[in-house]
């Protein structure tokens, strides 16, 4: 395995495009979990990826593994809990000067109830990289056990790790996050911030200055800005691509799997950090959570620098 990762993956119900969800008379289903979200995009990507969560053990549990198996992830180690929920989400699609809104529906949730001795530390032990969010400690004070259960587990077996902050205000505050992130920011190999969760949460944008205080590697996010990173050896800073949005959810998501791809087979941070930016933009042209596209896309976009066709 070369990556594992685990959390909460939702169910999404949105009205098309245009419409309230307080008038919509029917609603488009999708799967999407920032976690699982970097799973498909690495597998598309030609690596190898498994996803671990729990599931409802009713037909909405059985969605949501086997849409993800079907883009080639390994959900094999999944529990399916009987007589638990299926964590949703709503969204409302939005163009200026109305935004986009989320509301979720999650609270309770079979994933939410994940415990430090449920965890595969087999399959983890098995895996080259681990992958972890901020979502997940956010959910309850056991998903947060977990967590960094899980860390200390790949620290002492030398496993590579990453952790992306993904600051959601919706699941907890500012200060509650700051605090726990931070030494999770401080446990992981490479660490993935968006600008504003940097400056909100830690009071500071620059992966440099970051990497000083957590060490390892540190990737900070800048949307149409591209991004910057940190290793210690070298600072790049990678412009994005210019892109038509279709659906910017999955997006950060799609830049870290492009990162840890590269990072995967020893490439320098400058070619991740190019590879995750066109990741990202690809993702941006695809409605839904998941970064359905293929290495050669990838590949071809880097390469151009624009959204040449590859033929």
């Amino acid at each position: 395995m070369d990556v594992f990762t685990f959390g909460e993956t939702m169910i999404r119900l949105s009205p098309p495009d245009g419409l309230r969800i307080e008038t919509a008379g029917r609603f488009e289903a999708a799967v999407g979990g920032s976690e699982s979200n970097v799973a498909v995009a690495l597998a598309r990507l030609g690596k190898r990826a498994m996803w671990f969560s729990h599931l409802p053990d009713h037909p909405l549990g059985g969605y949501v593994a086997n849409t993800l198996r079907g883009y080639g992830v390994d959900v094999s180690a999944v529990r399916f809990v009987p007589g638990e929920r299926m964590g949703m989400y709503y969204l409302e699609s939005g163009t200026p000067p109305r935004p986009a809104r989320v509301w979720y529906d999650r609270a309770g949730s079979a994933a939410s109830k994940m415990q430090p001795d449920d965890l595969p530390f087999d399959r983890i032990k098995a895996a080259r990289w681990l992958h972890l969010t901020g979502i997940t400690p956010a959910l309850s004070a056991s998903c947060a056990a977990t967590i960094r259960a899980a860390l200390e587990f790949a620290r002492a077996n030398n496993i590579r790790t990453s952790f992306d902050v993904n600051y959601r205000a919706l699941l907890w505050s500012p200060s509650n996050a700051a605090a726990a992130c931070a030494l999770l920011c401080e446990m992981a190999d490479v660490v993935f911030v968006a600008k504003r969760d940097a400056l909100n949460l830690f009071g500071e944008e620059s992966a440099e200055k970051l990497r000083a205080v957590w060490g390892g590697t540190v990737v900070v996010t800048r949307g149409a800005d591209g991004a910057e990173g940190c290793d210690g050896a070298e600072t790049a800073q990678v412009p994005a691509l210019p892109v038509t949005m279709v659906d910017r959810l999955g997006a950060g998501d799609a830049l870290a799997a492009g990162v840890i791809c590269k990072l995967l087979e020893d490439a320098p941070l400058v070619e991740a950090l190019r590879f995750g930016c066109a990741s990202a933009a690809l993702k941006l042209t695809i409605r839904g959570d998941l970064a359905i596209y293929s290495r050669a896309e990838v590949e071809a976009l880097v390469v151009s620098g624009t959204g040449a066709i590859l033929r």
